[in-house]
């Protein structure tokens, strides 16, 4: 037995001697009396414990398994081209064993099964193509075989996995001359299923990126559908893999601006190099203030009311915060500071939360509880003391104070902090009307409730 099977077969009996432990804490369990009253240790912190360990030598096994052998004083390793380049990343032994047998069926179906596992990034699949004879027929091959029957996932979202981890090796891959034939009979059909719909054109330039199929298409009908895709996260990686030039790609920036998308306008402009055609920075802060003027709009559509304010804070910080990002990406303080986009953030998150704090539940009245009449049937408020100060009760019919002293209508209305459009103050606006409070005896009056609004 080599030296890699015997740690094998001893990873393989932890649990067994686990159980072992379990029993014989459990023993130890049924003499409690005996033991010292200190001794809190219960089983699920030994289990843990050996859990955790189990882990991590499973962990390294794996990475010892995907090492080239050591190279041997006797017999010394000869590396020639047609050795597999060793991954950078831990592979897992199943998945390296099916590349190695070219089971494309067998992959999808790994891949599917593992779909939720976050110990399956790209690049462990990238590297494990590196032990396949031939990466792209079994990827093709998989694509031509699959289906997403009896399975939890799109197998559609497989492929695209598959061809994403293609397209990383592709530089150290050849492509024969028959898999392309027959893969770009498959881009054809599937060109013909995309119409106006942006996955079948995602999975379309996938293809087309994976096996070097650019210029046996159109590229000004590539350049739409890289536009129709500008969402996905993969978009720029297909646009620089389905072979562009560079004014194809202007043109895709410029479709972006001008349909409003300016975010993923400037990311095509940095990821596709075409950001010295362009001015990135100044779109950024345009696209700044467009999203405050945005903000301004959707308040005065509902007239400021609450839940318009919070759409609007909702959608510009949202905003910022792409803005933010970028800036921090491609190191941009020199020429666009984000502390100033920042602080607004902030503020924004700030105000917000005064507002939620503004608004009080309703206060449940007690049951059983009657304000007493007087002759004439009107209810008897009584004197209320507020900040030692003793408020005479109000005898105008038609009026009523709520807690902040502030007169409401007779039916019970609520003069809150946002019914005016303009009493929010929001984006600029002029300045808010004082609300009408009500003179209580001696002069007296309870000073101004100032609702929070969003800064001139």
């Amino acid at each position: 037995m080599t030296e890699t099977e015997q740690i094998a077969a001893a990873i393989n009996q932890i649990e067994e001697k686990k159980q072992n432990l379990k029993k014989a804490f459990d023993d130890l369990q049924s003499h409690r009396s005996l033991l010292s009253p200190s001794f809190s240790l219960s089983w699920s912190d030994i289990d843990s414990h050996f859990s955790s360990l189990q882990s991590s030598l499973s962990n390294r096994f794996r990475l010892l398994q995907s090492q080239p052998p050591s190279p041997n004083n006797d017999s010394p390793r000869i590396e020639t081209a047609d050795d597999p380049e060793p991954p950078l990343v831990v592979t897992r032994p199943e998945l390296r064993a099916l590349c190695e047998k070219m089971d494309s069926i067998g992959l999808s179906k790994f891949l599917a099964d593992h779909w939720d596992d976050d110990a399956m990034p790209n690049q462990e699949l990238s590297a494990a193509f590196h032990y396949s004879p031939d990466p792209a027929t079994m990827v093709l091959d998989a694509i031509v075989g699959g289906s997403s029957k009896g399975k939890s996932v799109d197998v559609r979202r497989v492929f695209v996995l598959l061809m994403e981890a293609l397209i990383d090796v592709n530089d150290d891959v050849k492509i024969g001359v028959d898999t392309k034939d027959k893969a770009k009979k498959v881009a054809d059909d599937w060109k013909t299923k995309i119409g106006n719909k942006p996955f079948e054109a995602l999975l379309f330039l996938h293809l087309v990126a994976a096996f070097k199929l650019g210029s046996e298409f159109n590229s000004e009908e590539l350049s739409r559908y890289v536009a129709m895709i500008a969402k996905y996260k993969q978009a720029t990686l297909v646009c620089n893999k389905v072979g562009l030039d560079k004014e194809r790609v202007g043109e895709i920036i410029t479709k972006l601006l001008s349909i409003g998308k300016p975010i993923l306008a400037v990311r095509f402009m940095y990821e596709c190099g075409r950001s010295d055609g362009f001015e990135p920075v100044s779109v950024l802060k345009g696209y700044v203030k467009e999203s405050r003027e945005a903000a301004e709009r959707v308040c005065k559509e509902d007239k400021y009311s609450l839940k318009s304010q919070n759409v609007a804070t909702d959608k510009e910080v949202s905003a910022l915060k792409a803005v933010i990002k970028i800036i921090k990406d491609r190191n941009l303080e020199a020429e666009f500071s984000e502390e100033r986009v920042e602080e607004r953030v902030e503020e924004l998150e700030r105000q917000k939360a005064q507002r939620k704090r503004n608004v009080e539940p309703p206060q449940l009245k007690p049951k059983g509880r009657k304000r007493p009449r007087d002759r004439s049937g009107n209810t008897q408020v009584h004197r209320q003391e507020a900040g030692g100060v003793m408020i005479e009760p109000s005898h105008h019919h038609g009026l009523q104070l709520n807690h902040f002293g502030v007169v409401n209508p007779a039916r019970g209305g609520i003069l809150g902090p946002y019914t005016n459009p303009l009493a929010a103050g929001l984006y600029n606006s002029a300045a808010p009307p004082q609300a009408v409070y009500y003179g209580q005896r001696a002069g007296f009056a309870m000073p101004p409730f100032h609702p929070s609004y969003y800064s001139q």
